[in-house]
């Protein structure tokens, strides 16, 4: 597919072009400006086919309602309303719904996307199907506080050519996959392909997003061959964003391609491991925060990243903003109880110009933290703290949602005797097959980056991250657990022997 586009990159490495697109039992024709469903033509106004044509240039690819507006309405303010009445036109042409879209989806917040597997014509050479290649997305903000994490996972990624990055919702796993994508680029002289898998709605429109990312489309036949075809011979990173809701497909599909194209190194994102033959796991880290016994000077607590971090998301958000001795404790404070994440740091930061330092700081003791907004250009998973955790919870299953639940009653660190006393809610779950149920879970819980896990001097320790610990008890008090769970608890803390090893 070869749909030229102010949307669309030029590729070097592309050889042939065609100016027809086929896909399911339609054709559309850029040079005759037309749409065909099995031969016959297919009534769309020109602005209808513009669009289409523009989502074509970009398979795979979400492309914002902003630049759609820009490429099929070049210099004119045109309302939103044009555009959704072109989309629904061509929807109604493709036989897609709103809900459910075969070749067109919308992704909320963000804009659409055209998933279709597409071929330029029947007879294209296995694998030649050409596109215009989209480019790893801007680096527009400094990154701070993994310079060291940056070169180590550079090394890894180099060694290993399998490198999957892992760590909770909001610890900037895409921002490093970025950066990484940027800085190793002359290591990958054919390029880096980067598939941004979180807008995609099942495992099926996976491998066309590869397709595309790496300049191809398939054929509506696809088949893995297809997509050796595309990298084989091709020295290329290929970085899959966000993994975590399609991992089972993922995984298989990572797999085959490390293990068949060794020019080809991997690079994913996942809240957990993919657990796939070749595959090494780097695992992600707060922030450094600043200890509650730091003396209160900026210059010492600016040492700390979190610190960093904080202070240059509120400047971008309140210019002339000074951090002051006063102030540092508080700030100190806030970057503790976020747990050094930078989404929730950023997220914090954004409410600084509104209710000032004291006054945010304060309201992190209660649930407002995972409702604060913020840029309206992410994606919704990552627009809010609780968006963020919903995606991870949603992709629980039932008995890991209540065990995630029910140890959100700790605060700090707590043991799997403790897990297991509040996790079983009455004498007859505590069965050897139910407590080896919950240490099974909890174990889940720790892979899928919803549990931290800490080794102390008194044995192994679990601790849930205090925003995850708050979004934990919003959801228990939605349910009749709570004064189940609340007794449990004070039970197993009676019953645990006066001046024994502490329990969390």
């Amino acid at each position: 597919m070869a749909f030229a586009s102010p949307l669309a990159v030029a590729h070097p490495g592309n050889q042939g072009t065609s100016d027809d697109l086929h896909f399911g039992p339609f054709r559309l024709s850029r040079a005759e400006r037309r749409l065909e469903r099995d031969g016959k033509l297919v009534p769309l106004g020109g602005r209808a086919l513009d669009v289409l044509f523009a989502l074509a240039a970009r398979c795979g690819q979400v492309v914002s309602k902003a630049e759609l507006t820009r490429v099929v309405w070049p210099g004119v303010i045109v309302e939103e309303g044009n555009l959704r009445f072109h989309i629904v036109a061509l929807r109604k042409a493709l036989g897609d719904s709103a809900q459910d879209g075969r070749y067109l989806t919308t992704v909320a917040g963000r804009g659409y996307c055209f998933t279709a597997a597409a071929t330029p014509s029947p007879n294209a050479p296995l694998g030649a199907t050409a596109v215009q290649v989209p480019q790893l997305p801007l680096r527009t903000r400094r990154v701070i506080g993994i310079d060291a994490t940056v070169v180590d996972a550079s090394s890894e990624l180099l060694a290993r050519r399998f490198l999957t990055l892992v760590g909770p919702p909001g610890i900037g796993k895409t921002t490093l996959a970025v950066k990484l994508g940027h800085d190793l680029l002359e290591y990958f002289p054919d390029g880096v392909a980067f598939v941004e898998l979180g807008a995609l709605n099942g495992d099926a429109l996976v491998p066309a997003a590869i397709a595309a990312a790496a300049g191809h489309s398939l054929p509506v036949d696809y088949r893995l061959e297809h997509l050796l075809a595309i990298f084989r011979d091709r020295r290329m990173l290929l970085i899959l964003d966000s993994c975590e809701h399609v991992i089972d497909f993922v995984a298989d599909l990572a797999e085959k391609l490390f293990s068949c194209l060794p020019e080809l190194s991997i690079l994913a994102t996942s809240r957990e491991s993919l657990r796939a033959e070749g595959e090494h796991v780097f695992r992600l880290f707060p922030l450094a925060c600043p200890p509650p016994t730091l003396p209160p000077s900026k210059e010492a607590a600016l040492c700390y990243s979190a610190v960093e971090f904080f202070i240059d998301r509120v400047q971008a958000n309140q210019l002339g903003f000074q951090l002051s001795d006063e102030d540092t404790p508080l700030v100190g404070e806030i970057c503790r109880k976020l747990d050094g994440i930078p989404l929730a740091l950023e997220l914090g930061a954004g409410r600084v110009p509104a209710y000032g330092i004291r006054q945010t700081a304060a309201l992190l003791n209660g649930h407002f933290r995972l409702l604060w907004e913020g840029r309206r250009t992410a994606p919704l998973r990552l627009q809010t703290l609780s968006a963020a955790l919903d995606w991870s919870y949603e992709l629980l299953n039932e008995p890991e949602r209540a065990v995630l639940r029910r140890i959100s009653i700790f605060v700090g660190y707590f043991t799997l005797d403790a897990a297991i006393a509040v996790a079983c809610l009455d004498n007859s779950d505590r069965d050897n097959s139910d407590r080896h149920s919950v240490v099974r879970i909890l174990a889940n819980l720790v892979s899928k980056s919803l549990v931290a896990l800490h080794e102390t001097p008194h044995g192994v320790r679990y601790r849930l991250l205090d925003t995850t610990r708050v979004y934990g008890l919003s959801k228990i008090e939605a349910t009749d657990e709570a004064r189940a769970v609340a007794y449990n608890h004070a039970r197993f803390c009676y019953s645990y022997p006066s001046g024994g090893e502490p329990v969390y």
